[in-house]
C-alpha cells in the first residue's frame, strides 16, 4: 500500500501542477496585460478629456458617440513620441506579431517600447503625425490623441479617435501618437472616425447668423471688403470669393462689380470659433417685450431705424417664442475673433453688433450690461448679426 501511495502521490502532484500550468496559460491568453511602464490613456489624458462626451463624424454630420455599440472588450496601448519632422513612421494596418515587433524596434529611437509579447495575436497599429511643416508649425504646435472607443469584428475594425493640438517648446520636433491594439482575430479592414468633444461640438454648432454689412461713404466710392476667415463661411451673398468689390453710394446703395447687381448690403453666415455662453452680465427680458427692448438697445449701439428694423424683423420671431431671453451683445474682441473685417478704403466709423441670446423658461439674475454709443462720422460701415447660445 505504501509503495502504491509513493507512486500515486507524485502522479497526483504532477497532474495538479500540469492543470495549474494549463489554467495559468489560458488566463494569460485571455487577458491582455497593459504594461504600466508605458503611457496609456488613463495617464496621458487629463480628467477633462477622459470624462468628455464625444461626437463622431458620420459623413456630413457629427453624431453622439454613445449611439455606437462597443464590441471590443480588450485593452489597448497608446504611446506618444517626439519625432524629427523629417522621419516617416506613419502606419495604419493590421499585422502579425513579427511586423509589430519590427515596427517597434524601428521606432525605439523615439522611445517607443514594446508593450505586448503575445506572438499568437494580431496587432492593429495606427500612428499619425504631421506630414509637412504646413500642417503643424515646428516648435509651436503638436498633436495628441485619445482612442475614444472602437467597434470590432472579423470583417472590420472602426476606431473612434479624438485628436487636438498641444504646445511644445522644442524646435524642429513635434509629438505624434501611436495606438496599438492586440486582437485575437485579424480584422480584414481598419477605418477610423474623427471625434470631437462636447465642448468642441457646441462651438461647431454655434454660428453667427444673418450678418449683413452696410457701407455709407461720403461720396460714390469703390470699396473692397475682405473677411478674415473665409474658411468659416457657411453661406454668402453675393458669393464671396477672396473679397467683395462694390461701388458704394452715400445713401448705402451698392453695385456688385462682379455681377453688376444692385444691392443694399453684403450678407454671410459663418461658424464661430469663440464660444458664446451665458455670462454674469447681460439682460433678461420677457419674450413678449423683445421688440421694445431691441428698439431701445440698438439705438444705443448706433444703428439707424432702418438698420434696427431689419435686425428686429429677422430676430423677433426667434425671441418671442421663448418665455424669457438672456441677451448679451458681444464685445469687439469676440466679434473680431470670430470674423475679422478688412475694408478698403478704411471707414472712419465701424459699428459691429452681434447679439448673443439663450431662451429661458424662468428668469435668472444677471448684472446689466453697459452699452456705449458710437459717433457716426465720415465713411460709416455697419454690420449686425446674432448667435443663439446652445
Amino acid at each position: 500500500m505504501k509503495k502504491k501511495l509513493k507512486i500515486i502521490i507524485p502522479i497526483i502532484i504532477i497532474f495538479i501542477v500540469i492543470i495549474a500550468i494549463v489554467i495559468y496559460i489560458m488566463v494569460q491568453n485571455n487577458k491582455i496585460e497593459e504594461n504600466t511602464n508605458y503611457i496609456d490613456t488613463e495617464k496621458s489624458n487629463n480628467d477633462t478629456e477622459k470624462e468628455a462626451t464625444y461626437y463622431y463624424n458620420a459623413g456630413d454630420r457629427f453624431t453622439y458617440y454613445k449611439e455606437v455599440k462597443d464590441d471590443y472588450s480588450g485593452e489597448y496601448d497608446i504611446q506618444y513620441l517626439t519625432l524629427d519632422a523629417t522621419e516617416d513612421i506613419s502606419s495604419f494596418e493590421v499585422c502579425e506579431y513579427m511586423n509589430y515587433s519590427d515596427y517597434v524596434s524601428y521606432c525605439e529611437k523615439w522611445n517607443l517600447k514594446q508593450a505586448y509579447n503575445y506572438e499568437n495575436y494580431h496587432y492593429i497599429m495606427f500612428s499619425y503625425y504631421a506630414t509637412s511643416e504646413s500642417e503643424y508649425k515646428k516648435g509651436t504646435d503638436s498633436i495628441e490623441s485619445r482612442l475614444v472607443g472602437l467597434k470590432y469584428s472579423s470583417e472590420e475594425t472602426l476606431l473612434y479617435i479624438w485628436d487636438g493640438n498641444i504646445s511644445t517648446t522644442e524646435e524642429d520636433t513635434y509629438a505624434a501618437y501611436v495606438i496599438i491594439i492586440p486582437t485575437r482575430e485579424q480584422a480584414n479592414t481598419v477605418n477610423y472616425a474623427s471625434c470631437i468633444t462636447s465642448i468642441e461640438y457646441e462651438v461647431l454648432s454655434q454660428s453667427t447668423d444673418k450678418p449683413i454689412i452696410y457701407l455709407y461713404p461720403t461720396k460714390d466710392t469703390e470699396v473692397s471688403v475682405k473677411l478674415g476667415y473665409p474658411n468659416r463661411l457657411l453661406t454668402s451673398y453675393p458669393q464671396y470669393i477672396n473679397e467683395w468689390k462694390v461701388i458704394a453710394k452715400e445713401n448705402g446703395d451698392l453695385t456688385d462689380l462682379e455681377t453688376g447687381r444692385n444691392l443694399y448690403s453684403l450678407y454671410y453666415e459663418s461658424r464661430n470659433i469663440e464660444h458664446y455662453q451665458v455670462e454674469k452680465e447681460g439682460f433678461v427680458i420677457k419674450g413678449e417685450d423683445s421688440a421694445e427692448f431691441l428698439e431701445e438697445k440698438l439705438a444705443i449701439l448706433g444703428l439707424t431705424e432702418r438698420e434696427a428694423e431689419e435686425f428686429i424683423i429677422y430676430w423677433l420671431p426667434k425671441l418671442e417664442e421663448n418665455e424669457y431671453n438672456y441677451i448679451r451683445f458681444a464685445s469687439e474682441e469676440e466679434i473680431e475673433e470670430n470674423m475679422s473685417l478688412e475694408i478698403n478704403p478704411n471707414p472712419d466709423t465701424i459699428i459691429r453688433v452681434v447679439m448673443t441670446f439663450k431662451g429661458l423658461k424662468n428668469p435668472i439674475e444677471v448684472k446689466e450690461q453697459k452699452l456705449e454709443t458710437p459717433e457716426r462720422t465720415g465713411f460709416v460701415a455697419v454690420e449686425w448679426g446674432g448667435t443663439e447660445i446652445q
